[in-house]
């Protein structure tokens, strides 16, 4: 086994060692050589191989292999390396299965004669290339003879090529084609299709030609027509800056993807065009270009939106040339352009120039476009023509544009290579836009009417202007109208020129005037201020000077008027202003009466200002806030930044005949030293004639350290002082103490440990609403404890004596700066007769006054935040007076305790009579429960009050009567109170008010009440208004809620009474049922009653609300509603006794005298219609007053209210001048009215007028 492994591996090492020897390149370069000239003689082609190296069994090397064809072409290839597939060859072909070539040189055919090349000169037959070859690359250079001499183009292909019958078929991974004039350059990769004789269809995946990213499908069929067609997606192209540079205006175009998709015979293109990008464009639409041996003619290029469209036509020859028209509709700008705001352009251009090496050399423009979008929805428009070329630019067609009513003429000429500029302008009510576009600043608002030229050098460009501006805002300045006139020889510098300005009505920050003017001369550097005034009313403002170019102003002279006061100078003003600082040379300046002399610099700051003679009201004309109003007047002298140190002032000040923080004085005098954050002040006073002082003095920080104590030494008097000059230093109390104090405030020790004490009296004190009369006290403060060992309070008949520790941090440097002292507790305790209980009143809105005997003891003790309150009240011969009763409580004799906080109603027992009646009842009222004082001024109410026979009259006399009473009273913010109230013997006399609520007459306060009582009525009670008097049964509940109206609810049986029709008869015999709805006073009504008229009984049927019921009417005589009508307003049937006009007119008048009577006892407003918002609403009047020849009649109607109406008629023509006439109409009820006219005889007609319904 072992000799027979043996014998095979001997017998392959043989085989491998003669397949190798078989297999060397020379054993087959002839072959080899042969056998290719065989294969491509077949084709014309003739092969010479050098010397092979490798082996054919990997890969075959060789040099200079060149091609030849019989036409005349050849290929050289200076190295090849390849692998040639062993099976065919053994059946003497080859099939090369890779083949790798570098610089190859191939030098194609041409037709005899032609001197240049052209696609259908080149003879190129790839299906008659026998090649198939599986990884193929090669690159080189093809040498194409173009006139008198030779252009190589380079060209690389990397991929697969097999041979085919027609055509070759390639699939590339890569190829490159590189051309330096024209200049070409195409990558492409993963490309596939076919080359034969007859044409081209590639398929190409991604591509760059040129720079454009390029996808797509292209085809050409060389027949004897060569046509070309192509399907192709143009990606994220830019088109390239270098056009417009030599432009002196280069727009920054977005770039753009396009997809074409177009046929051409070399000559004429057409086809499709798309593009887009991420601006949000997207058009799409065909184009047409026609190629002719010296120009290309676009024929036409339509692009389409959802919005706009956009229309090309041109023509580019190919020595530079071109020009064509653009038509725009609805173009959005900002889809194309970068940066660019929405347009709306609609319209045309006219373009011609020039392109040389890829720029624009030359331009010539005509347009006329408008738009609507650009300039808040205005319509705009804009026209002209403007011509460049060599860096110049002239405006050929005046440039002409206009917003809305602003209108822009521009004409002249710039150089851009020398830089000069002369434009000349005209405006007619330009915008603001317009302006700032010529402007070096920004205006806010402004129209501006014209002419303005532009001229000199760009860098010191010259203006001449002579404009009218309204509407005129600029920064902080608004004016009606601003008129300028100047010119300058640098705008930019703003130097050489003068200017005139006049001003009409305006404002500068809070400052108003009605005109000005100005007048300033340039002269290099600085600016003379010839003259500049405002005026309003009595008010000005005058001066003139000049500014250097160092910004130091110069005023010669200045004067202001203002609210009164006069301000000037009497000699010249320096005043320097720097970036970093300013400084005021020494001046004088006159104010009233009086003199402001000093000097005033920054950095360091600086100062000394004396004043003499001065009004205080100077710093309110500045709008200067301290924080507290002061008047009076000034003398004396501040010094400010004293020893270079810029924060120390020193004061020595005196105030004469003012106002102080609502502190009238006499004189008013300070003089203090503030160094190193300490006050020094040496004495403050202030007096009015003798019944009123102040005076302090003492050392304290203004601004106190927490790391370091620094001592406080102050000392105070005052005699007769508001309280208000103290408490604005103290916030927690500003707003909750007032009065009067006299008495003594010393201030010792640290900022950290500050001490002090106080001893006085407070005269006509309040604690916010709470009235105290005079309160005296003496405490000290230390160690974060305010203690007063005893003060006290008498107002009227109340007087109230205690003590109390507060934990309040009064020390200057805690954090907690008058704010309570967290761990601190509270100890008050207070003992009083009082007579009335403020406290209590002022805080309920339906209490009006609490008064009586009354005795009462009050500790308090606890943090701040949770304190305990104990104490005892008892009252006598008390009396409680509220906003919703008539008669007040009386005879009060209550005791109650309050035990933490709970005050517990031990006892109370009242009285509530009528007081008309002369009849003094017995105690017939009494009320427990308590209420809780965890919030002193917020109680919480739990109280029940019951009373019997006790007596109720509202405010408003509405209602009265006598009933047995249970009402409970809960709550706080909003109390509510329930229950019943039993109506024995009373009467309600409110008017019936349709749906309109009942107005609530209480006063509003912190509390909100609401109501919900019930009123059972048990005894006789009765109804009694100007419709209704009658005797009721049933239940009666009123409600209000949340600061609502008054709303009445319930079924009320009318047991007997009478009902008032409206002419004035009466229906007894009243019955049946009225019901509340809850909405107001609305009784909803199914009544009835009778009457007599002669023997017939009339009997009358009400149902429905009542300012709209239906009413019914029958008679126990058959008459019809219409006869019972009558009977009721004329006492008489027509049919039996007729009209007369006086008999008619009288009993017109009756019936509307005791209407309008009736009306206007009932209501006033009501019954005229006052109440609307005009005093007659719904006039009508119709005719003609111009022309008397057209006989027309004159008329004018009006609705008083709802039930009268009026009217007046008269002719106008010269035939029929007398007729006139006066009527009313009286509306009794939706079916009936009288209608009554006086005539111009005086005569009288009375008419009814009945709607009936069927």
């Amino acid at each position: 086994m072992t000799k027979r492994r043996t014998i095979y591996f001997i017998l392959a090492l043989v085989i491998v060692f003669a397949g190798y020897l078989l297999f060397k390149p020379s054993m087959w370069q002839d072959r080899l050589e042969s056998y290719l000239n065989n294969q491509l003689n077949e084709n014309g082609w003739n092969i010479e191989i050098s010397k092979f190296s490798g082996h054919l069994f990997s890969t075959l090397y060789s040099d200079n292999v060149s091609l030849k064809h019989k036409n005349g072409a050849s290929i050289f290839l200076p190295s090849i390396s390849t692998k040639i597939k062993i099976a065919p060859l053994l059946f003497s072909r080859v099939e090369i299965e890779e083949l790798s070539v570098s610089n190859v040189a191939i030098q194609p055919y041409f037709k005899p004669g032609d001197d240049s090349a052209s696609i259908n000169s080149i003879e190129f037959s790839p299906e008659k290339i026998p090649l198939s070859i599986q990884n193929i690359y090669v690159d080189g250079h093809v040498f194409i003879p173009i006139n008198d001499s030779t252009r190589s183009v380079h060209f690389l292909i990397d991929g697969q090529v097999n041979e085919g019958q027609d055509a070759m078929e390639i699939n590339l991974r890569e190829f490159e084609f590189f051309c330096a004039v024209p200049r070409i350059d195409i990558a492409m990769k993963n490309i596939r299709g076919q080359l034969s004789s007859h044409g081209v269809e590639v398929e190409v995946k991604n591509a760059i030609m040129n720079g454009f990213h390029v996808d797509g499908k292209f085809s050409f069929d060389r027949g004897e027509t060569s046509e070309m067609e192509a399907q192709l997606n143009l990606s994220e192209y830019e088109i390239p800056s270098q056009i417009f540079s030599k432009l002196p205006l280069q727009p920054n175009l977005s770039k753009i993807s396009a997809t074409f998709n177009f046929k051409s015979d070399f000559t004429h293109f057409i086809g499709d065009l798309f593009v887009r990008n991420e601006l949000g464009l997207d058009m799409g639409g065909h184009f047409n270009l026609t190629k002719y041996p010296d120009y290309f003619r676009l024929e036409s290029m339509e692009l389409a939106g959802k919005d706009g469209s956009l229309n090309m036509q041109g023509v580019v020859e190919k020595k530079g040339r071109f020009n064509g028209t653009i038509q725009l509709r609805t173009l959005d700008l900002s889809q194309w352009m970068i940066n660019q705001p929405k347009t709306n352009l609609s319209g045309y251009v006219l373009a011609e120039g020039e392109i040389l090496e890829s720029q624009i050399t030359a331009l010539d423009i005509n347009a006329e476009i408008n738009e609507s979008l650009l300039f808040n929805r205005e319509s705009s428009s804009f026209s002209g023509g403007i011509s460049y070329k060599d860096y110049k630019l002239s405006i050929t067609n005046p440039i002409t544009m206009t917003i809305g009513p602003s209108i822009v003429s521009i004409h002249g000429e710039a150089n851009f290579e020398t830089k000069n500029m002369d434009l000349n302008l005209l405006l007619t009510d330009a915008s603001t836009f317009l302006i700032n576009n010529f402007w070096t600043d920004s205006l806010s608002s402004g129209l501006a009417t014209g002419s303005m030229a532009l001229r000199g050098p760009f860098d010191t460009l010259g203006i001449d202007a002579n404009l009218k501006i309204t509407n005129f805002r600029y920064k902080n300045v608004s004016l009606s109208s601003f008129e300028f006139l100047g010119n300058l020889d640098n705008v930019n510098k703003f130097r050489d020129g003068s200017i005139k300005l006049k001003f009409g009505k305006g404002s500068w920050n809070d400052y108003g005037f009605e005109n000005g003017t100005g007048e300033f001369q340039i002269i290099q550097d600085q600016i003379e201020i010839s003259s500049f005034e405002l005026k309003n009313g009595q008010d000005f403002l005058q001066f003139n000077g000049s500014i250097r170019n160092d910004s130091i102003l110069f005023l010669d002279r200045f004067q202001i008027a203002y609210e009164g006061h006069f301000m000037g100078n009497p000699r010249p003003l320096t005043i320097t202003l720097l970036d970093d600082r300013f400084s005021f040379d020494p001046f004088e300046i006159h104010v009233d009466d009086g003199i402001i002399e000093g000097f005033v610099k920054t950095n360091p700051f600086q100062g000394r200002l004396k004043f003499s003679n001065v009004s205080a009201e100077l710093i309110k004309l500045a709008n200067w806030d301290f924080g507290y109003d002061f008047s009076g007047t000034v003398f004396g002298e501040v010094s400010l930044g004293q020893d270079l140190n810029p924060d120390d002032f020193s004061l020595d000040i005196t105030l004469k005949n003012g106002e102080l923080a609502s502190q009238s004085f006499d004189e008013f005098y300070i003089s203090s030293l503030y160094r190193e954050g300490i006050l020094h002040l040496e004495e403050l006073t202030l007096t009015e004639g003798d019944k009123t002082g102040l005076q302090v003095m003492g050392t304290f920080p203004i601004f106190a350290d927490s790391t370091q104590p620094i001592p406080v030494d102050f000392q105070s008097s005052f005699k007769n002082i508001d309280m208000k000059i103290l408490t604005q230093f103290a916030p927690k109390w500003e707003h909750l103490l007032f009065g009067n104090l006299t008495g003594n405030y010393n201030m010792g020790g640290t900022t950290q440990n500050t001490r002090f004490d106080l001893n006085g009296k407070v005269e006509n004190a309040f604690y916010g609403k709470i009235p105290l009369g005079t309160v005296r006290g003496t405490g000290q403060y230390s160690n974060k404890k305010l203690e007063f060992s005893q003060f006290s309070s008498t107002w009227n008949k109340n007087h109230i004596t205690g003590s109390a520790i507060l934990p309040i941090d009064y020390d200057m440097a805690s954090p907690n700066l008058n704010d309570w002292d967290p761990g601190g507790e509270l100890y008050v305790t207070t003992e009083g007769s009082l007579h009335s209980v403020v406290f209590l009143s002022e805080y309920l809105a339906e209490i009006d006054s609490i008064v009586g005997d009354i005795n009462m003891t009050l500790d308090i003790e606890g943090p701040p935040e949770n304190l305990i309150r104990n104490g005892h009240i008892t009252i006598e011969n008390g009396y409680i007076y509220t906003v919703l009763m008539d008669e007040p409580i009386r005879h009060i004799s209550a005791n109650a305790n309050l035990i933490y906080n709970q005050l517990s109603i031990q006892t109370f027992s009242a009285v509530l009579y009528d007081t008309q009646t002369k009849i003094d009842s017995s105690r017939n009222l009494t009320i427990s429960g308590g209420l809780d004082f965890t919030k002193f001024f917020e109680p919480r109410f739990n109280i029940h009050a019951l009373g019997n026979d006790v007596f109720f009259r509202s405010l408003t006399g509405d209602i009265e009567g006598y009933g047995d009473l249970d009402v409970t009273v809960v709550g706080k913010d909003t109390l509510e109170i329930n229950g019943t109230i039993a109506a024995k013997n009373g009467a309600v006399y409110m008017e019936f008010m349709g749906t309109e609520s009942v107005e609530s007459a209480e006063a509003k306060g912190r509390t909100m009440t609401n109501y919900n009582i019930r009123f059972p009525i048990e005894d006789t009670f009765s109804i009694r208004n100007s419709q209704i008097d009658a005797t009721i049964s049933g239940e009666l509940a009123i409600s209000k809620q949340f600061g609502g109206d008054w709303d009445y609810s319930g079924e009320i049986e009318f047991i007997e009474g009478e009902i008032y029709f409206y002419v004035g008869d009466v229906f007894e015999n009243l019955q049946g049922v009225m019901t509340l709805d809850g909405q107001g006073f609305n009784p909803f009504l199914e009544l009835t009653a009778s009457t007599k008229i002669g023997d017939a009984e009339i009997i009358l049927g009400v149902f429905g609300p009542f300012d709209n019921p239906e009413w019914r009417f029958d008679s126990n005589k058959g008459y019809t509603e219409s006869d019972i009508l009558q009977l009721l307003t004329f006492n008489t049937r027509v049919v039996e006794d007729g009209f007369t006009s006086e008999g008619l007119g009288t009993q017109a008048q009756t019936i509307l005298g005791a209407y309008l009577e009736r009306q206007l006892e009932r209501n006033f407003i009501q019954a005229t219609g006052l109440k609307s918002a005009g005093l007659i609403e719904g006039v009508e009047i119709s005719g003609d007053l111009l022309n008397p020849d057209a006989g027309e009649e004159f008329s004018i109607s009006a609705r008083v209210n709802k039930n009268f109406s009026f009217s007046y008629r008269r002719s106008f023509s010269l035939v029929g001048a007398y007729k006139k006439k006066v009527g009313v109409e009286y509306k009794l009820n939706p079916n009936f009215s009288v209608i009554g006219n006086v005539d111009e005889a005086g005569n009288i007609h009375m008419k009814f007028r009945v709607r009936r319904t069927y």
